[in-house]
Formats: structure tokens, sequence, C-alpha cells
């Protein structure tokens, strides 16, 4: 033993630094965040920057590089590791590790192996590894596992989770992102996925900035149907093939038809209100209206997604400045078929928390030249695009008023409202504004972060969408 740590140190101190490999990046997941740290490979053996990771865990510690040696302490509990040695002391404890500590570049590095093997000791709390290698879970029990398998003649892809798992689902074009944000998840194999002609990849993707798998779709297939069994820690996607232009044309001239494509549904966009240095209504404190309304956008795009099967976009997917122009240009120049701006009411004179849908309304000039004259203002004078689409817009927002008061309002028969919103005037489709509750009530203010409500609001526009699509919908 001896012989091969005293090798192993030649080896290292001898090691041309053409050799010393930055072989990407190790995740660890702590505490509802993550970092990245950069793995360096030195012959066969992966290694990580321990300080780095220290660091990170908020471990207090004491290291010399001149004396060889990094102490770490938690409590009572106490890690020494001293240079060129493949053992480290936990608590007068000696541990072997699979390969020395050692310092390259001014940088103390440990095998992968000193996680599992002595930090957990230190920190009393347990330290998983994922399967492929590449990341780490502290604290929690393990990873969240995914396994993916085709079913049902290969035409559904299932994803089963080893736990409970929430994921914010999307699709962008060919591509559909499971998305999980600080959940540690890892992706364990796939059965049939090969022999499915219409999935071209599945990629878990982890790093700082994305924790997603990715599933990548044929051409012939058009916006997937996914469903989320909860039940059953399961999501599901299934394919929609397009047919041929050949079979399209055949059958519309067996049905007497013109042999023109279908006008489709395949894009809408949702709009989370306000964002960055715009908070909107100060609901409570540290819980402003731009947190609220992108909470429920993200719920209604899954919301839509799975039960439409078509392409849903939010104007903004995190919490950053954007002006009402740019909502607009981004919807219109993407031709959505729809748009759900989503906002929370501040109704000072009001006791209650009513919901309500909005359209955009004609001012007549000479009624609106203070409005016009007021660059910060929401009510201006509309413009000419919302003109056409104005009355499937009032269609819609009858839809969504209807749900509402049944789920939201207590069964009242409260009408829609129609407004001078800058916002909607400027839009090119059937577009609403929903106005959830009152920022002003307490009972709202009491319930509006809970996961319950947000799904509950999330699933009452959904179902009027669903409900609206058939009469707007050419088949």
């Amino acid at each position: 033993m001896l012989i091969k740590v005293l090798g192993f140190t030649l080896c290292t101190a001898l090691w041309p630094a053409a050799l010393l490999a930055d072989s990407g990046q190790f995740l660890v997941f702590y505490k509802q965040d993550r970092k990245a740290i950069s793995k360096v490979s030195i012959g066969p053996q992966t290694y990580l920057p321990v300080i780095d990771l220290l660091q990170f865990l908020d471990l207090p510690y004491s290291e010399s590089a001149s004396v060889g040696f990094v102490q770490i302490t938690n409590g009572k509990n106490r890690l020494r590791l001293a240079k060129d040695d493949s053992q480290v002391i936990a608590n007068d404890r000696k541990i072997a590790l699979s390969a020395p500590v050692t310092i390259v570049k001014n940088q103390w590095l440990v095998p992968v192996d000193f996680l599992t093997k002595a930090l957990d000791r230190t920190l009393d709390e347990r330290i998983a590894i994922s399967a492929s290698g590449s990341a780490a879970v502290v604290g929690e029990s393990d990873f969240t596992r995914f396994n993916v398998k085709v079913a049902d003649k290969n035409k559904v892809l299932r994803l089963q989770a080893s736990r409970p798992v929430s994921a914010e689902v999307r699709q962008l074009g060919s591509r559909v992102f499971f998305e999980f944000g600080n959940t540690p998840v890892d992706f364990t194999g796939s059965e049939g996925v090969q022999t499915a002609e219409w999935i071209r990849s599945i990629a878990l993707e982890q790093s700082e900035s994305a924790n997603q798998l990715t599933i990548e779709l044929a051409s012939n297939v058009r916006p997937a149907k996914i469903s989320h069994l909860s039940s059953q820690n399961a999501y599901t996607v299934e394919a929609v093939l397009q047919e041929s232009t050949e079979a399209k044309s055949e059958a519309s001239v067996e049905l007497g038809r013109p042999a023109s494509e279908a006008w489709k549904w395949r894009h809408i966009t949702v709009d989370a209100g306000h964002g960055g240095p715009d908070r909107g209504v100060a609901i409570k404190q540290n819980t402003f209206e731009k947190d609220i309304t992108l909470a429920i956008a993200r719920k209604l795009r899954w919301a839509l997604e799975t039960r439409l099967g078509v392409t849903v976009v939010l104007s903004r997917a995190q919490d950053q400045a954007l002006s009402l122009d740019d909502r607009i240009a981004a919807a219109n120049l993407a031709r959505s078929n729809l748009f759900i701006s989503i906002h929370t009411g501040n109704l000072g004179n009001s006791t209650v928390a009513d919901s309500f849908a909005y359209t955009a309304k004609w001012l007549a000039e000479e009624n609106s030249a203070t409005e016009a004259g007021n660059a910060r203002s929401l009510f201006v004078p509309w413009w000419q695009a919302q003109r056409k689409s104005l009355t499937w817009s009032e269609r819609l927002a009858e839809c969504v008023q209807v749900e509402m008061n049944r789920a939201l309002n207590g069964g009242q028969s409260l009408a829609f409202r129609r407004s001078p919103i800058k916002l909607l005037s400027a839009l090119a489709m059937p577009a609403v504004l929903v106005e959830i509750g009152n920022a002003r009530v307490p009972d709202f203010q009491a319930k509006v972060e809970s996961e319950a409500f947000q799904n509950l609001v999330a699933a009452t526009v959904a179902a009027a969408v669903e409900k609206f699509r058939p009469l707007y919908e050419r088949p």
C-alpha cells in the first residue's frame, strides 16, 4: 500500500500540465440550491476541488498548503485531510479513500468518494451520488430517479419517477422540456426508445442554469399530448403524428371540401403581469403581484399544454422587467392563437375577493386625451390590432368568467368587464386579462400563495379555454 501511495505521489508531483484535464462539471444540490463544481481528471482518477465544495456547503475550515493539511469542522465533528495521504481522519477514525488527497495548481483536490465516505460523517447528513457520477445531493435521502419506457405500441412515452415529483413542462418546437428547478433528479435508463421512430433523443441536462430532461421529437410529430399521473408518480408523452399531404388531400376530396390545410391552434401566449422592478401590488410582506402572477402562469401553461396539446409560451419565464410593447410584439410576431394575461385585483373599497375577466374597450378620441398623455398608464386608447378579434375576445371572456364564477366567485352571476387596456388593444388575436381576487382582502392574502389555490386558478382558466376552443378553432 505504501509503495502504491508513493508511486501516485511521485506521478502527481511530476505530472505534466497537459495531462491535467478539465472533465466537465459536478453538480451539487443543497438546501434548495445547486452549484456546479469543475471536475479535474488526473490520469484515470476524477477529483473535485474541496475548498469550492466547503464554501458552497458553508462549512468552517482551515488549511495550510505549506504544512499540508485541511481541517473541516461542524459542531463537535472534525475531519482532517493531509496532502498525499489516501486516508482522512474523521473524529479520530481513519477512513480510506480511493486515491490520495493532492494539491494541483494551488487547489486541494479530493476523489469523488470523499463525499460519501468522509464528508457525510462530518455533516451528519446523507450524501448521495447520481448513477452517472456527475452530481450529488446533500441532506436529501436520494435522487428522484426517472426511468423511461415506450409503451402502447410505441405511441406513448412514460417517465416513471421513484417518488412524487413536480416538473414544469413546456414545449418549444420539436422539443419537450421537463424542468425540475432545484429538485435533484437522475435519469437511470430507458426501454423501447430506440424502436420509437417519433423520438429522436432523450437527455438530462444539469448545470447551474438548467436542470431538465429534454425530449427531442421527430419532425412529423405535432405538439405532443402530455399528462401528469400524480397518483402513479409518472408523466406520459403521447405522439400525435402529422398526416401526410396526400392523405389530407384525399380525405378533403372525399368529404367534398377544398384540399387546404385545416386551421388549428398551434400557439398560446400566457402573460405573467409585471416583473423585475415593477412588482405590482404588494399583497403582504415580501409577497408581490409579480410573484403570484408568474407562479399561476407557470401552472396555467402546464394545464393548457396537457389539456389542449398546443405550444404554450410564457411572456416572461422568470422575474424580469418586460415592457408592454415587448409582450405585445412577441405575441403578435409569434402569431399566437390566444393571449391570456394574469393579474391580481386591487380594490381598496371592496371587502370581497371576486375574480374578473377583462377585454379591450374602444374609447372615443375626445374621451381619451388624458389617458393618452399618461405614458405610464395601462389604460390608453386602443390601437387597431384588436378590432378584428374583439368579438372572439369577448366570447373567450364569457367562458372565463363563467368558470371563475363557478370555481372562484362562489357561484355568483358576475359579468366580464371591458376596459381600454393598452396591452390587450394592440394584440392581433383573441385576448383577455384575468384579474384574480383582491389583494386588499385578508382571505385572499391568506390563500394566494398556496399550491392548492394556484392550481385551482390554473385549472379554472384552462377549463374555460378548453370550452372556448371548439367555438373558435376552425375544423
